[in-house]
């Protein structure tokens, strides 16, 4: 769900501190594509970046996007509800706070939601 997204993410960053940490050259740098799928899956903003007329702004802000593992990963979502557990709100209403951190900002994306958001993603990637 969105939150083990989020929990990875946090995961991720200490690896990449590790990382640099060690002195060796561009070790760091192994973590980038993890980084910006886990970054990207919790965007409240990747709806509208993973729509065609966006594609130079997910590229811009995503470089490392990987459009195949973005649709698998949101494949995995299919049949069980949506992006997150619990109740969802609105479309609009796409950020929840998580109770031990009220800064915490996720995606929620409905259940009828992913599956148009897998068909954009495998358009794109058999026009690529």
């Amino acid at each position: 769900d969105a939150f083990g997204l989020n929990n990875l993410s946090v995961d991720v960053v200490e690896f990449e501190n590790f990382a640099n940490a060690t002195g060796v050259s561009q070790l760091g740098e192994c973590f980038n594509e993890l980084s910006t799928i886990c970054t990207a899956m919790l965007d409240r903003d990747l709806p509208a970046l993973l729509q065609i007329e966006n594609v130079s702004a997910r590229r811009k802000k995503y470089p490392f996007l990987s459009l195949e593992k973005v649709g698998n990963i949101l494949e995995k979502y299919v049949g069980t509800g949506g992006m997150a557990m619990g109740a969802m709100g609105p479309m609009g209403d796409r950020l929840k706070s998580d109770r031990k951190n009220h800064n915490l900002k996720i995606l929620m994306l409905k259940k009828n939601e992913i599956p148009l958001l897998i068909k954009l993603c495998r358009m794109q990637q058999q026009s690529a």
